[in-house]
């Protein structure tokens, strides 16, 4: 019961969070069993039809710019052309679509 009432106090106590937002994030580039992700604000983003993270890139700071997407509770991820999978238990994640990244270069 203790549960139910916390979760329900969370719903009416959060703002709604827009479906997509078009953003940037610095990161650390990483390669997972369900594709490339970035680590980065304390959050988990997986790039969408990403599989792995050129060497380039991989465990470097990374800049990810694209539509973000705001996954809470989800346990599946589509891939493209792969089908869909189990995800990690990661309760609360974004998926960015239509992404274009960069090495990251503080100004």
């Amino acid at each position: 019961m203790k549960y139910v009432l916390v979760c329900f106090l969370l719903v009416i106590g959060c703002k709604p969070v827009k479906d997509t937002v078009n953003a940037d994030v610095v990161g650390i580039a990483l390669n997972e069993k369900y594709g490339a992700v970035l680590y980065g604000n304390g959050e988990i983003y997986t790039i969408a039809g990403l599989q792995k993270w050129d060497s380039i890139y991989l465990d470097k700071k990374v800049k990810v710019k694209g539509n973000f997407k705001l996954m809470i509770g989800k346990d599946k991820v589509e891939i493209k052309n792969f089908g869909t999978f189990h995800a990690q238990t990661y309760p609360r994640y974004y998926v960015v679509e239509n992404a274009t990244w960069e090495l990251y270069t503080p100004d």
